[in-house]
C-alpha cells in the first residue's frame, strides 16, 4: 500500500510540474510582442504612409484619439489566421503628424511623430533638398533611416549631442551619392529624434537660413 501511495504522489508531482512548464511556456509566447517590423515612409510627392508587420494570428484595430490627435494602431492576438502586413495612407495635420502602435497583450506602445513641411501649401518647396525618406523600426530596437537626395546636394550625418539629436545636414554642392541608409540604435530613454536640417543661402552671399523639416520622434517603450 505504501508503494502505491508513493508512485501516485509521484505521479502527481511530475503532472503539477508539467502543468507548471505549460503554463510558463503559454505565458513566455503569449509576451511576445505583436509588432514586428514598422515603415513610416514619405514618397517624392510628400506623401507619407506607414507599412507595418504583425506576429501570427494578430488583427489591427484603427482608432483616432481625438485629444492627442493621434491615429492609432491596436494589436491584438485571435484565434484564428489574419495577414501579417497591414498599410495605411496618412496625411499631416497642421504641419503634424501623430501615429501610435498599442499592443493590447503586453500593454507596450510605440508612437512616431513628425514635424513636416504640407507640400500643398509649400508648393514644392519642401522638396528642394531631400526627395524621400523612410524609417524603419526593427524588433531588435534598431531603426533604419533611408533617404534620397535631389540633384547638387550634400548629406552630412552628425549626432547633436547637445539636442541629443540625430541630424542629416542638407546643402547644396556636388555630391556623387544621392541615397543614403544608417542604422541607429533607441536610446536606453526609449526617445530617437531625427531631424533633416536644411541650409539655404538668402541670394549671392547673403547669410545662411537654417530650417529643420521634416523632423522625426520614435517614442518606444517595447
Amino acid at each position: 500500500m505504501k508503494k502505491i501511495s508513493v508512485a501516485f504522489l509521484a505521479v502527481v508531482l511530475a503532472f503539477s510540474y508539467t502543468s507548471c512548464s505549460t503554463n510558463e511556456t503559454d505565458l513566455e509566447t503569449s509576451q511576445e510582442p505583436l509588432l514586428k517590423k514598422a515603415q513610416l515612409k514619405r514618397d517624392a510627392n510628400g506623401a507619407y504612409s506607414v507599412r507595418y508587420d504583425v506576429s501570427d494570428n494578430t488583427v489591427s484595430d484603427t482608432r483616432n484619439d481625438v485629444n492627442s490627435l493621434t491615429k492609432e494602431f491596436h494589436l491584438s492576438k485571435v484565434g484564428y489566421d489574419t495577414k501579417d502586413q497591414y498599410r495605411e495612407d496618412l496625411s499631416l495635420k497642421d504641419n503634424t503628424l501623430r501615429i501610435g502602435f498599442i499592443d493590447n497583450e503586453t500593454g507596450k506602445s510605440t508612437r512616431f511623430i513628425i514635424e513636416d513641411k504640407n507640400f500643398t501649401f509649400a508648393k514644392g518647396n519642401s522638396t528642394e533638398f531631400l526627395k524621400t525618406y523612410d524609417w524603419t523600426l526593427n524588433s531588435d530596437n534598431t531603426v533604419q533611416l533611408d533617404f534620397e537626395v535631389n540633384d547638387n546636394v550634400v548629406a552630412e550625418f552628425v549626432y547633436n549631442e547637445d539636442l541629443a539629436i540625430y541630424e542629416v545636414h542638407l546643402s547644396k554642392g556636388t555630391s556623387a551619392d544621392k541615397v543614403f541608409s544608417r542604422i541607429i540604435n533607441i536610446p536606453d530613454n526609449g526617445v530617437l529624434k531625427i531631424d533633416f536640417v536644411n541650409h539655404k543661402l538668402l541670394g549671392k552671399g547673403l547669410e545662411e537660413q537654417v530650417e529643420r523639416h521634416p523632423r522625426g520622434i520614435i517614442i518606444s517603450d517595447s
